[in-house]
């Protein structure tokens, strides 16, 4: 069974938790935004899904296979964005908030179909959990509109 991410509130997206080593980056604009870290031996996924220049963005993380990271090291261009989204679909995920590079919240997803679109699914989860508890939902709202 996948075990979901450790976060730490105030950690920086792409370094979650104070057991989080970073062992691959994939992108990066001025920070890594989608790569590998290592938590006690499990290796997750981390994709920065909207926001990637802006101060307010939004994360997925999901633990990775062998065989999956395999397939993320090979992949290249479109290939590497459709094996990101197929990795993230099908197990639960965690979503979550940053602002300034910092976790501000965060909310588990159960697996998405895999012919669902990943994107609308986790802002949605995200805004909802925003609007419950934080007055972030305006700014994020601005950031990319739901559809």
């Amino acid at each position: 069974m996948r075990e979901l991410v450790s976060l730490q509130f105030g950690a920086k997206p792409w370094q979650p938790s104070e057991t989080s080593r970073v062992i691959a980056v994939y992108d990066k604009h001025d920070r890594p935004t989608c790569g590998l870290i290592d938590q006690q031996g499990r290796t997750f996924l981390f994709d920065c899904i909207e926001g990637h220049a802006w101060d307010v963005n939004v994360w997925a993380y999901v633990e990775v296979t062998e065989d999956q990271v395999e397939k993320l090291t090979a992949a290249e261009g479109a290939e590497f964005a459709t094996t990101v989204d197929r990795t993230l679909k099908g197990v639960p995920l965690v979503a979550a908030l940053a602002v300034g590079d910092r976790l501000e919240m965060a909310h588990v997803l159960g697996p998405l179909e895999p012919g669902s679109n990943l994107y609308p699914n986790i802002m949605e989860a995200v805004l909802a959990k925003i609007e419950r508890g934080t007055d972030a939902a305006e700014t994020l709202r601005k950031v990319q509109p739901v559809s």
